[in-house]
């Protein structure tokens, strides 16, 4: 079934004479984080002029929050968005609205669990603060996962605590007032290199998506070539990204990222394995992402993963990257 609605998009796409006349070639896409970790794939693209060889002129936008990106997107302010985790989907899509995650950049949580000097393992947590960005947040979400996979109840056996962004996260850890808390892996190396222990490197433990690439129904239905061109670019951009390290770090550093370099290569070895090969959705982390929502009685469970993922498009993508004998096995 899903092979033949792929067909039948590519035979509307290619066969449809508008196609060149409603194709969109400048267009902007959100970003709700700055760091490497979740933009390097699209910064590579950026730099090697994948986004340009599509025909395409690329604005990135920096938005703080998910809620913020997907206004942005509903309202035609932004026609891509790159966000954290699919919660943010899930909740739009709870309220009527037509969003859909369309890619993902990485499979896998990159979130790296640091303690203090008091907690230099799991089973040191117990009984103890555990910080986390917010309540529903992302990074409480997966500290939850980690947490009841080493059979730790989140609700009973440790308390987790809203503290905030990463600055008073650090603040937090570094004065004893919690035990521990995710850090994205730049932040993280630059906690392990100040002597704070890792107790889990969670893309080595945790095949949920944290980074996925989303659209409006309505554009990918208006501009079902340009959302093709854009996600080819994205896989291009992706595979130097994630195959070598060297020149990927230093197109992003072309491309305007920013960091010491030290913390910027070993951050890498952190995250990069959590990339995927071609954007394709792990479906079992996000379903594992939606019945946690439906249990904590934030969406209904009425809500399915194929209400919220829509591949048909990039399956085009990466039919014609293959058939180019661009896109790796």
């Amino acid at each position: 079934m899903i092979v033949l609605s792929v067909l039948l998009l590519a035979i509307s796409v290619l066969s449809s004479p508008k196609v060149e006349a409603q194709e969109k070639k400048q267009i902007r896409v959100v970003f709700t984080s700055q760091t490497w970790t979740s933009s390097l794939p699209f910064r590579v693209a950026l730099a090697k002029g994948y986004f340009r060889a599509q025909g395409l002129s690329v604005e990135p936008v920096f938005i703080r929050g998910g809620p913020a990106a997907m206004a942005a997107l509903i309202s035609g302010d932004a026609d891509f968005g790159s966000i954290g985790g699919a919660q943010a989907v899930f909740r739009t899509r709870a309220r009527g609205l037509d969003i859909s995650i369309i890619g993902s950049i990485s499979n896998r949580v990159n979130y790296a669990i640091i303690g203090n000097s008091a907690s230099k393992n799991v089973e040191d947590l117990r009984g103890k603060i555990i910080g986390v960005t917010g309540a529903g947040a992302f990074s409480d979400f997966a500290t939850r996962i980690f947490l009841k996979n080493n059979k730790i109840d989140p609700d009973k056996d440790v308390m987790l605590r809203a503290i905030g962004a990463t600055p008073l996260r650090a603040a937090a850890l570094e004065k004893g007032i919690i035990a521990a808390a995710p850090f994205s892996p730049e932040d993280a190396v630059y906690l392990l290199k100040k002597g704070f222990p890792l107790i889990a490197n969670l893309s080595d433990l945790l095949s949920i998506p944290q980074a996925v690439i989303v659209a409006r129904d309505e554009l990918m239905q208006k501009y079902p070539e340009t959302t093709k061109r854009f996600l080819a670019a994205q896989i291009l951009g992706m595979q130097l990204a994630r195959n070598n390290k060297k020149e990927a770090i230093k197109a992003g550093y072309d491309a305007g990222l920013r960091g010491d370099p030290d913390i910027v290569s070993r951050a890498y070895d952190l995250y990069s394995r959590g990339f995927t090969a071609d954007l394709s959705v792990a479906e079992e982390g996000v379903q594992i992402m939606l019945e946690e929502d439906i249990r904590s009685g934030i969406v209904d469970k009425k809500m399915t993963v194929n209400k919220v993922i829509d591949e048909r498009i990039l399956k085009l993508a990466q039919q014609e990257l293959r058939t180019e004998g661009k896109l790796r096995p």
